[in-house]
Order: structure tokens, then sequence, then C-alpha cells
């Protein structure tokens, strides 16, 4: 692997950032993002990346100008989730080739809706404040130490615009990144959720008071 520099995403960048998300399923296939296709992901970030509140760190390699990896995060959940409602046609459209494939998606798919709209449905992931959402790289890429980097970058910065807790989720059957932020990060679990395909899914805050702010030179 060459080297890397680290930069914010753009929106010219939705479709690597789409190819990186696909790319997880070598590793992790489940979660209704990568079940409802490619062209969902390339609509989803060709959304996301419009939001004045999103935060998209991406690593690129130098030699190459190839995406390896991004992590992102939204600073107002809450404004996301009116974004992604806004344009609900347009990512159900984007969906239409798997949810034709797999029609039980379509029930999935409302779940998760409710979820992030909030109210009485069942909570699958933080609804307010600051949220981190990503986290991928490629697994011909593989580099921990720079991956980690990236992610320290995205907080890093969040904290700089001033804001003091990230919320997050994890599913245990992510064992690795579980074991990084429950053990290594010792970051606070404020609620554990069962999902409806079974995953036990940890929600996660971090304080962001205690990052050492660094100088770039």
């Amino acid at each position: 692997m060459g080297n890397i520099i680290f930069r914010m995403a753009k929106p010219c960048d939705a479709k690597a950032l789409a190819n990186l998300h696909w790319n997880v399923r070598e590793r992790y296939s489940k979660g209704i993002f990568l079940l409802l296709g490619k062209s969902f992901l390339k609509t989803y970030y060709q959304i996301i990346l419009n939001d004045p509140y999103e935060i998209v760190v991406c690593a690129e390699d130098c030699d190459s100008g190839q995406l390896i990896g991004f992590s992102s995060a939204t600073l107002k959940a809450e404004h996301q989730a009116g974004t992604l409602k806004k344009h609900r046609f347009r990512l159900g459209l984007s969906a239409t080739a798997a949810l034709i494939r797999k029609p039980i998606l379509i029930k999935d798919l409302w779940q998760r809706y409710k979820s992030i709209k909030g109210g009485d449905g069942q909570k699958f992931i933080n609804t307010h404040g600051v949220r981190g959402e990503y986290w991928c790289w490629l697994k011909s890429e593989e580099d921990g130490l720079d991956a980690i980097e990236m992610g320290y970058i995205k907080e890093d910065i969040i904290s700089r615009l001033g804001y003091k807790e990230l919320f997050f989720e994890v599913d245990k059957f992510n064992k690795r990144v579980f074991k990084f932020y429950s053990k290594f990060e010792k970051c606070e679990v404020i609620e554990e959720v069962t999902l409806p395909d079974g995953r036990e899914r940890v929600l996660f805050k971090k304080d962001l008071s205690k990052i050492k702010q660094r100088i770039v030179e």
C-alpha cells in the first residue's frame, strides 16, 4: 500500500464511497443497507454528501488516487432523518431491484425508517445529537493503524467544532470493532437492543471532551 492522505469527502466521491461500503460485505454481510444493493448506496451517499451537517473523512492512496476507506458521522441525527425522509421516494426507487428480488426487505426497510423517525417504534440507532455512522476500509488494503487514525481524525474535527459527545452503534457480531470501543476506548454503553433479524446491537456514547487535539504540522 502506498502513502495515504486523509481528506474530507465531497459529493463527487459518492460513487467511491458506495463502492467502499459495498465491499464491506466481504467480511460483514448483514445490515439493511448492504441488502438494498449498490445502486441504493450510491443514491444514499449522493444525498448525504449534500447534507450540511455530514462529516465524512476519507483515506486516499496517493499513488493511485483511489479511496480506500472512510469514516462518517452526522452532527444532527434528527436533521439527517429529515433529509432522508425528504428523499424517501428517490431512495426507494434506487432499491427497487433489491426489493423485487427479496420482498421481505420492505418490512425491514419500514422498521428502519420508523427507527430513524423516532417515536414509539423500536430503537435501532441513536436519533438525536452527533451520531457516528459508518467506518469502512478495503479488505485488500488492510492497515489497522491507518483505519483507526482515520476515525480519530473524524472525532477530532467534531470536537474542534465544539461538540462534546458522540453517539454510535456497534453490532456484537462485529467482534473487532465491538471490542475496540468497549474494551480499549471504554465508551459508555447507553442501551442494548436486539434487532428483528436477531443481531445484538449496543448503543454507545463517547466523551469527546477528553480528546487531545492534534496540531497539524
